[in-house]
């Protein structure tokens, strides 16, 4: 894939797979899930994986909302593992389509099954509300619609609020080195493909503006020799982890207010810029 073949308003390769995703039995093998590099792991026990994997994420979200009442959901939130490690003054609100995976979720978290890839209708975004603070991770690669989905974390914002977006980067330095090969091509459920640069394009342009972006590796138990040294060998049969690999976006959402006078400025700007070129 070349990321710069697409055009100025497409944000993602999308493959037609068949997999079980839609059909809400994504989470039914979890118990017995085999992951890239072959292993065998049950993802109801890795609560403790889970939160050291997102203790960037946590902390940050943690640091900067100071508010006494603070609202947070988790759109694609599985088991609510997240969500579980916020106190009681958080209020904890989880969208997830999985019958299964509801079942397991903690009593104090409130859960609804809205299918994500359909923009939220008035009646639903009024009984959620707004929140402080918009998570998802690993959640927007496996939807047909990831546009409707960035349009419905802005929604759920507050003015200002935060977003935290974790996603595979399909063109990390890895990806294209080992192609077929890397390993996020490897789930048949994985059908929207990003890159750094397209979604940070498609972030901008649905209201947001960029903290920082994020690629956590170093400080997880993947950074060790065994697979520093897999990076030499292309005949590997899947790709090793690697820094870039992963990418999380901390966003801040703009006010409409904010979003009208930027309009204005590139109206102005670029219209200028666009009479110098002729």
């Amino acid at each position: 894939m070349n990321f710069f073949e697409l055009g100025f308003d497409k944000f993602f390769f999308k493959f037609k797979k068949k997999n079980n995703f839609k059909k809400n039995k994504y989470w039914e093998g979890s118990s017995t899930f085999i992951d890239p590099d072959g292993k065998k792991r049950n993802l109801l026990k890795e609560r403790k994986k889970k939160l050291n994997d997102l203790k960037n994420e946590i902390s940050f979200i943690k640091k900067n909302v100071k508010k006494t009442k603070k609202r947070i959901i988790d759109l694609g939130c599985g088991f609510g593992f997240f969500l579980s490690d916020f106190n009681e003054k958080w209020e904890k609100v989880g969208i997830e389509l999985s019958n299964y995976a509801v079942e397991k979720v903690q009593k104090d978290i409130k859960i609804y099954q809205y299918d994500l890839n359909k923009i939220l209708e008035k009646e639903k975004l009024k009984k959620l509300s707004k929140f402080d603070v918009v998570f998802s991770y690993h959640v927007i690669e496996h939807l047909n619609n990831p546009i409707n989905f960035v349009k419905n974390s802005y929604s759920l914002l507050k003015d200002n609020g935060i977003f935290v977006l974790g996603t595979p980067n399909f063109d990390s330095g890895v990806s294209r080195k080992f192609k077929k090969k890397y390993r996020f091509f490897h789930d048949k459920t994985h059908i929207s493909f990003f890159s750094e640069n397209s979604l940070f394009r498609l972030l901008t342009i649905c209201g947001y503006e960029i903290i920082k972006v994020d690629y956590p590796f170093f400080e997880t138990e993947h950074f060790n020799k065994k697979n520093l040294l897999k990076l030499l060998n292309l005949k590997e049969k899947i790709s090793p982890p690697f820094y870039g690999n992963l990418m999380t976006f901390y966003c801040r959402k703009k006010s409409k207010k904010n979003l009208k006078r930027e309009l204005n400025f590139y109206k102005k700007n670029y219209s200028n810029l666009v009479k110098s070129l002729r």
